[in-house]
């Protein structure tokens, strides 16, 4: 009888095994994806802060199944007006080293680890000014495999701390894999 339960139980993980190559992503393999951002500036010396939009773009590889290599680009697609100051984000970009944990064949978790350089832009009675600067960035954030190529993800980036200035956001986004 143990016999039979041994080759029912290597059976039963052989077949699952399977199923998981079928909906996992491929290892080594390039994606895409596109999502809003919900953008948060605060300057910390006077309390002020504005939630503009953003367009966010990354290109990622799949160096193992733990470790992605990603870089990132986002532009201001919407401004926010707050005591008669418009801020705006001009650009962003940024490089990432992305470890990255599979619950499942649908389901991972990710981190995010890198540098990012960004672009604000800030106007009102007049007057205008833009400053560009960058700074350590890291974020968190879970995709879930809709198939072997589409996903959906959500993340929270901090994409700027520094000088008494935050930049980060909630950004949620389609992938395709290549």
């Amino acid at each position: 009888m143990s016999k039979i339960s041994l080759i029912v139980a290597a059976a039963l993980l052989a077949a699952g095994a399977a199923q998981a190559q079928s909906t996992t992503p491929a290892q080594n393999s390039v994606y895409g994806e596109v999502g809003y951002t919900f953008v948060k500036i605060k300057e910390d010396t006077t309390g002020v802060s504005a939630k503009p939009g953003a367009l966010r773009g990354i290109v990622g590889w799949d160096v193992n199944p733990y470790l992605a290599l990603e870089a990132m680009f986002a532009t201001g697609v919407s401004d926010d007006t707050t005591q008669g100051v418009k801020f705006k984000v001009s650009r962003s970009y940024g490089l990432y080293l992305t470890p990255k944990y599979a619950i499942n064949s649908d389901f991972e978790v990710f981190g995010r680890l890198g540098y990012a350089d960004s672009k604000l832009k800030l106007s009102g009675g007049g007057q205008s000014f833009s400053g560009t600067d960058s700074s350590f960035s890291w974020g968190l954030g879970a995709k879930y495999n809709f198939n072997k190529q589409v996903y959906g993800a959500l993340d929270y980036t901090s994409y700027f701390d520094k000088d008494n200035l935050k930049i980060d956001g909630v950004t949620l986004s389609v992938g395709y894999r290549f």
